[in-house]
């Protein structure tokens, strides 16, 4: 090993190199000889002035920093090769056999924190540091690196997005327990992440601009939607954990991992429509199967030629591995939201809650056809009556808000309406509350817009028919809520068959829903066929409404000239014909069907269930498909676009199955 460290010159003798010819004297003393054995330890070359050391891994402090103040200063006169030299210590991997143990190498470490004023023009230098493999070392040698990296960034603040994304690279390429030198003791790969966490938390706690350069660097690391479930879960949990000694970032972190899940969420709901449904079927069968016998552990088994697979197959395989990257992160949020509210601390249930209707608001409703995430939202909505009521009063405000776009609002009237119907946790107080909120607004509504209506026009009226089939829709699954007893309880399954005369109906929504249903503005037109039908059936069982005529006349009406709000042509929506002058069927919160995150929902779900007394046709009427091929043709339609990861997701699925559920009735 060479050393650094350039001698004085004297102009007295100079003691010959190692490899001179030596020729002692005989008369020379034994204390001669080893005094002359022990000054060979350090040889002097002529040409470069540079120490020899029989063990170099034994320089003093003293003389490393000596070399290391020479070797810059010789650098910054032009002269680079002790400098050179200095660099390949550290771009020398541990595991090299010339590589410089880490007890010298922190010598080093420590002398350029002592001369980090001269390391202004030595970017290669630094960058050698940096990448010198420091987290598998022992512990005294991260210490000292963790000095340096703070005296570099106190003076050369130029250097902390490079020295940060040197960090958070390794949120994306842990470093391995292997990169270590004989003098360095085994750490496990958890440790080996938590001293990367640690250095982090050292430096973010030195500035206050720190944690600007950390944010963009977080964001442009994420890994790929391509990439893989193990990768997304590993990025995942190394920035949900820099949420707990980085508060300041922890909105904008959450809402990161949220803004990718929900592009990887849309992008299998857009592969699946090119999927036939025997496939989607065998998709997700196949996925939990895998998760039964616990096969799926590794994103490397069972590695089949790509070659030996057949265009279905492939596309297959790569949906499959989406869903599994999907499931798995869903898990993960599940897991970490979780941890906030078992603890019980009400500013952080709050923070949380709050940085959740945030990314709902910003993230989740206006990106079109997700389909999973947003149970997030359903879950830890229900968790106390105070956030039911603080979530319904979000999708409320987005609904009504005018100066909002129209798109929003629509979706904003879906997921209220979904929210109450397949709430199990939302009380009956809630359901009546929002049904006379929506009922109220939809009145108002119809007073300004019929006086000049000409017919239906979802264009024109897009709002209107969105709150219209938000209430046919919660109609549909909390109908007992609504019917009013002498007790003030929801009626048995008993009080519902054996009712005599109609039933007393919250503030007579039944009055206020058939002023609009029977209004120029005809809202069973242009709602979805699979809602309006099963309203039609359930109102007429229930004695709530009598539509069965009407809907007959609108098989009579066509719609032409008008563009849908509530569905946008892209290959996920394309419809055919009249269908698509209709608002779609897209309820956010129908079934939820991947199936490891599943388990978060259980309990909080509404599942359908045949109205007591009532008999449910599984499949369409055959007089009504005898009478109109398109609208035949528009429900199966329906069934396809509500058709998301292998499975129907209601409302025909809902409607139609009996899913042997003992779930609550609506």
């Amino acid at each position: 090993m060479v050393s650094l460290a350039v001698t004085h010159q004297t102009s007295g003798s100079v003691d010959p190199s190692v490899g001179s010819s030596l020729k002692r004297k005989q008369t020379d003393s034994k204390q001669q000889l080893s005094s002359q054995a022990k000054r060979r330890r350090v040889a002097f070359d002529l040409n470069h002035d540079i120490h020899i050391l029989a063990d170099p891994n034994e320089k003093s402090q003293e003389l490393v920093l000596e070399e290391v103040h020479r070797a810059l200063e010789k650098h910054a006169a032009g002269d680079a090769t002790a400098y050179d030299v200095l660099r390949s210590l550290f771009t020398t991997k541990p595991t090299a056999t010339d590589a410089p143990l880490s007890g010298l190498l922190e010598k080093y470490v420590v002398a350029l924190t002592q001369n980090v004023t001269r390391l202004d023009g030595c970017r290669g230098l630094v960058h050698a540091v940096l990448d010198c493999h420091w987290a598998a070392r022992n512990q005294d040698f991260v210490h000292s690196y963790r000095r340096f990296l703070r005296s570099l960034l106190s003076l050369y603040p130029g250097f902390t997005s490079t020295v940060l994304g040197m960090l958070v690279g390794m949120f994306v390429e842990p470093p391995s327990p292997r990169m270590r030198q004989e003098d360095d003791p085994a750490i496990p790969r958890a440790q080996l992440q938590s001293r990367v966490h640690d250095t982090l938390r050292f430096l973010l706690r030195q500035g206050s601009m720190t944690a600007t350069y950390l944010q963009p660097l977080l964001s442009s690391n994420f890994p790929f939607s391509t990439d893989t479930s193990k990768a997304h879960i590993q990025y995942i949990n190394n920035i949900l954990k820099v949420t707990e000694y980085c508060p300041e970032l922890k909105r904008a972190i959450l809402s990161l991992i949220m803004d990718k899940l929900v592009k990887i969420d849309v992008q299998i709901q857009v592969d699946m429509e090119e999927l036939d449904d025997d496939l989607e079927d065998q998709l997700i069968e196949d996925y939990a199967r895998e998760l039964d016998d616990e096969d799926d552990e590794s994103d490397n088994e069972s590695v089949s030629s790509e070659e030996s697979l057949d265009d279905d197959e492939r596309r297959l395989k790569e949906i499959k591995e989406s869903v599994t990257k999907l499931d798995n992160i869903m898990f993960l949020l599940f897991q970490h939201y979780d941890s906030v509210f078992q603890k019980g601390d009400l500013h952080e249930i709050d923070e949380a809650y709050e940085s959740l209707l945030s990314q709902f608001s910003n993230i989740i409703l206006p990106t079109y056809r997700s389909r999973h995430t947003q149970f997030l939202l359903f879950h830890f909505s229900q968790m106390t009556p105070d956030l039911i009521d603080r979530f319904a009063v979000q999708c409320t405000q987005l609904a009504f808000d005018q100066s909002r776009p129209q798109i929003l609002r629509v979706a904003a009237a879906a997921y209220l309406a979904s929210f109450i119907a397949r709430g199990a946790h939302v009380p009956r107080q809630t359901v009546c509350d929002v049904f006379e909120l929506l009922g109220e607004q939809l009145e108002i509504l119809r007073k300004q817009l019929e006086p000049n209506c000409k017919g239906p026009d979802l264009r024109r009226y897009g709002t209107y028919y969105a709150i219209s089939q938000a209430l046919l829709y919660a109609f549909c699954f909390r109908w007992r809520d609504l019917i009013e007893t002498a007790d003030g309880r929801a009626p048995t399954d008993h009080d519902i068959v054996y009712h005599e005369g109609d039933f007393k109906w919250y503030k007579e929504v039944n009055k206020t829903l058939q002023k609009n249903v029977f209004s120029k503005l005809n809202p069973l037109k242009i709602c979805a066929p699979t809602i309006v039908q099963q309203f039609a059936r359930i109102a007429h069982h229930l004695r709530f409404m009598y539509v069965n005529s009407l809907i007959e006349t609108n098989k009579r009406i066509r719609l032409t000239n008008m563009v849908g709000v509530g569905s946008r042509e892209t290959a996920l929506t394309m419809k055919r014909g009249e269908e698509g002058f209709l608002l779609d069927a897209y309820f956010p919160f129908d079934p939820y069907v991947l199936p490891r995150s599943k388990k978060w929902i259980e309990g909080d779900y509404v599942q359908w269930k045949p109205i007591p007394g009532m008999v449910i046709p599984r499949e369409d009427d055959e007089e009504d498909e005898e009478e109109s091929d398109d609208e035949t043709d528009a429900d199966d339609d329906d069934d396809d676009d509500e058709s998301t990861v292998g499975l129907p997701t209601a409302p025909t699925e809902g409607f139609d199955l009996d899913d042997g559920t003992d779930a609550s009735s609506a």
